[in-house]
């Protein structure tokens, strides 16, 4: 039977996202209706209406859809709080400055939106919450950062943001897992959708051999029909011969009575008598077979009919997961934060520094920023580090920077120079000393 299907309005904090969506009921844990959008199920609610700030399941815990005509067992509308007993399923850490406390944390914007209510609802106050720009004092890069109003300890700072994240999936220091929830989704909606292949593919090979056949007892039946014809001609001669002999021998009987040509006339009439047997007999078995490849075609016609039900139903669930996906691809870029390139990431990091020479280049080539770019931080913040230049007045020099490139791990240099507001700066990888005497007298340039 066919399952159940209503026209949605998706809505995001009470403002409209999308209208006239639609979609198959499915049934929730709960018991309640709800409708798959954007990768989740949502609850549907009175009107046809499904929130995006309601929690809602997986696509694998909701595959049970509503029968169509059974009365929609809407969900109950709720406030919208977020419970922080859930906890969150995010990567975070928190910095520690001479400032303050910075929560950061990789999370999708919607699910960003929530933590930071649920942390201002355990009391963890917020002062400010935006997309990071910048590496955190570990070299890694988050998605968002918060600046907490908390004025205690960082040991009491990392408990009350871990009771916001509990139950906890990482390690007391921060988190350091690596579950991307997007990739998470997209790896199961690829395998729900080799599984829905799977399945119509076998669907409509056993549809194919149905419809087989189907062909082969349409054609055995047409056989047999011709052959019953063709016994029901024979049967009507027979008896029309038998008649007519019979009138003969009735006939000469009264003539000649029970002569030679009597005797004759009565084979005859026996022979055709048992002619008309054999082939009522025969007719008989003909009609008994009939009977059998029409019930026979019967059930295939109705086993054909069942998988063309169960191909109809599989190409429904995969024009729906298509459809997910696609919605799951259009949310995904509009709720995570866009993300330039070196120029872009520099530019936006380092807003007092000004890039000369081949630095981008090699910034770009590196296989462990992290020492690179905590160096460039502090020079950014104003802080002297390293130590003068011989030979070139106002420039200074940072040895040894680790670079992960083979061959050359602490042979990274970054040569730096106030000029006004902003800072010369050029990152280098010392090759030889002759090659590394050519690259700072082009700094004599600056």
């Amino acid at each position: 039977m066919a399952s159940a299907k209503v026209a949605v309005t998706v809505l995001d904090h009470g403002v409209e996202v999308e209208r006239t969506v639609r979609r198959p009921v499915r049934l929730t844990p709960d018991g309640y209706a709800g409708v798959a959008y954007a990768g989740s199920v949502y609850p549907l609610r009175a009107g046809d209406v499904v929130e995006l700030t309601a929690d809602g399941w997986e696509l694998g815990d909701c595959e049970r859809f509503l029968f169509a005509g059974a009365e929609i067992p809407y969900a109950p509308v709720d406030n919208g709080a977020v419970a922080p007993a859930a906890g969150f399923d995010i990567d975070w850490y928190l910095e520690t400055t001479q400032h303050g406390h910075y929560l950061l944390f990789n999370a999708p914007e919607r699910l960003a939106s929530q933590f930071i209510t649920a942390l201002e609802a355990a009391d963890v106050s917020i002062q400010r919450w935006d997309v990071s720009h910048r590496p955190a004092d570990d070299g890694n890069f988050f998605d968002w950062f918060a600046r907490l109003r908390f004025k205690g300890s960082r040991d009491d700072a990392l408990a009350s943001v871990q009771a916001v994240v509990s139950p906890p999936k990482h390690d007391a220091v921060g988190g350091t897992g690596t579950v991307d929830e997007t990739a998470d989704r997209l790896a199961e909606a690829e395998s729900r959708l080799e599984q829905l292949l799977d399945r119509l593919l076998g669907a409509t090979k056993r549809a194919e051999a149905a419809e087989r056949e189907i062909g082969r007892l349409r054609a055995l039946l047409e056989a047999t029909e011709a052959h019953e014809r063709d016994h029901r001609e024979a049967l009507s001669l027979a008896t029309r011969r038998s008649a007519d002999l019979h009138k003969q021998v009735v006939a000469l009987r009264r003539r000649v009575g029970n002569g030679p040509e009597t005797a004759a006339l009565i084979k005859s009439l026996s022979d055709a008598e048992e002619l008309r047997e054999l082939a009522l007999a025969e007719n008989s078995l003909l009609l008994e077979r009939n009977r059998d490849l029409e019930s026979d075609a019967l059930v295939q016609r109705h086993r054909a009919d069942t998988l063309a039900g169960e191909v109809d139903g599989l190409m429904d669930q995969l024009i729906e997961l298509q459809a997910l996906e696609e919605e799951r691809i259009r949310a995904a870029k509009a709720t995570r934060p866009r993300r330039g390139g070196v120029v872009e990431f520099l530019a936006n990091a380092f807003t007092r520094l000004e890039f000369i020479l081949d630095s981008i280049e090699v910034l770009a080539n590196l296989e462990s920023p992290a020492r690179t770019l905590r160096a460039l931080s502090e020079i950014d913040a104003g802080e002297v580090i390293g130590r003068d230049l011989e030979g070139m007045r106002g420039w200074f020099e940072v040895k040894n920077v680790a670079t992960g490139v083979a061959g050359s791990q602490r042979l990274g240099r970054i040569y730096y120079k106030p000029n006004g507001p902003t800072v010369l700066v050029s990152v280098h990888i010392k090759q030889d000393e002759k090659q590394q005497r050519r690259h700072i007298e082009r700094l004599r340039a600056f």
